[in-house]
């Protein structure tokens, strides 16, 4: 429902919107998730321009689930990138010897992480960790997570009282392993450790004293924008701070943009059912950011926010460089994308139901 209202409110401007999908558990576990979203991105870059794309101006885009499972793909993306480094290092080092390079990849899949122009990730769990207890509380007992995330099996005996300090007990070892395995927040933070290593073992190799520097690592991975609604009750905003805090620690650039009062699904449901397209008019400006090919496109005037982000208790942001939103009829965009201006006005971005039928929704929402 969500990539239909998105490609309905993003095509009337130029741009095309493809929405894949991934099976489900218990058909598949997260592995099997990963997958199919791994080899949809391949798909797109193989044949978007069958359809009138251009394979050189991908931008991903996941909310929730989606998000998670994008940050994984992007991370273990990265990851096959430093392998396929430092296969590379030892076969030139050891005269051919060394591990076979598809033994080395996380991903069947052949595209490198700098193909994308940009990923967005949208009311995402970052950390499933953290997440654990919170999955919980909205339906999914541990047995169902270890199920979905492969970890351990065991006993159910502690479910039905399952909080913070009973996850830290329980899933220790290979089971805490095991969500961190999927976790983009824990993926990144390898990502991290493996490039150092890399870089490191490339300067023994080498036997110089070049001092390749960490901020490289940024380079590998796509542009990023971290987007949250402040009221989000089933991924708490704090999952979208601390994954930006800890980009920041890295050196690795990303934008973000909290919604004030917004929920899990106001961006890709209730707003845009409303008529407020400002999420879908977020997306359509990062995309001419990431794609435009031109200086004159930049971040500034966007509304969003550059650096790490700190919220109160009431998610007003103290410490963060916030862009003023800039008049659009004022600021002129000279990119080769040919976009048509993004124009709220548009028939087609009118309200789809009354106020009060959205409301009522809100009341069954789980969400």
């Amino acid at each position: 429902m969500w990539g239909c209202l998105l490609a309905r409110a993003l095509v009337p401007f130029g741009i095309l919107v493809i929405i894949p999908d991934y099976r489900n558990f218990p058909k598949v576990n997260i592995k099997g998730m990963v997958d199919d979203v791994d080899m949809s991105i391949q798909w797109v870059l193989d044949h978007v321009e069958e359809y009138g794309g251009d394979g050189k101006r991908v931008v991903l885009v996941g909310q929730s689930a989606g998000a998670h499972i994008g940050g994984v793909v992007v991370a273990k993306k990265v990851l096959d990138w430093i392998r396929q480094q430092q296969h590379q290092q030892q076969q030139s080092y050891q005269r051919g010897q060394g591990d076979n390079e598809e033994d080395c990849r996380h991903l069947k899949s052949k595209f490198s992480p700098q193909q994308l122009c940009g990923f967005i990730t949208t009311s995402s769990p970052h950390n499933l960790v953290t997440m654990r207890s919170v999955f919980h509380r909205h339906g999914l007992s541990a047995s169902v997570q270890r199920s979905i995330f492969g970890g351990i099996s065991g006993s159910n005996d502690y479910d039905d009282d399952l909080n913070d300090d009973t996850i830290k007990s329980v899933a220790t070892g290979d089971d805490m392993d095991v969500f961190e395995a999927w976790s983009p927040y824990h993926l990144v933070k390898k990502c991290q450790s493996e490039y150092i290593t890399l870089i490191s073992e490339g300067n023994t190799n080498r036997n110089n004293n070049d001092n390749e520097s960490i901020d490289q690592l940024k380079d590998i991975f796509p542009k990023l924008c971290v987007i949250h609604g402040t009221a989000d009750k089933t991924v708490p905003v704090e999952e979208a701070i601390e994954f930006l805090s800890l980009l920041s620690n890295l050196q690795i650039p990303a934008l973000s943009k909290m919604y004030p009062g917004w929920s899990h699904t106001d961006p890709i449901l209730e707003k845009p059912m409303l008529g407020n397209h400002l999420y879908h008019r977020d997306i359509y400006e990062l995309v001419r950011l990431w794609t435009g090919g031109s200086d004159a496109v930049s971040d500034e005037g966007l509304g969003f926010c550059i650096g790490n982000i700190e919220y109160n208790s009431e998610h007003k942001s103290e410490n963060a460089e916030i862009i003023g939103i800039v008049d659009d009829s004022t600021k002129a965009v000279e990119d080769d994308l040919n976009l048509r201006p993004f124009d709220e006005t548009h028939s087609i971005l009118r309200p789809i139901c009354p106020t009060t039928l959205v409301e009522i929704a809100r009341v069954c929402n789980p969400f």
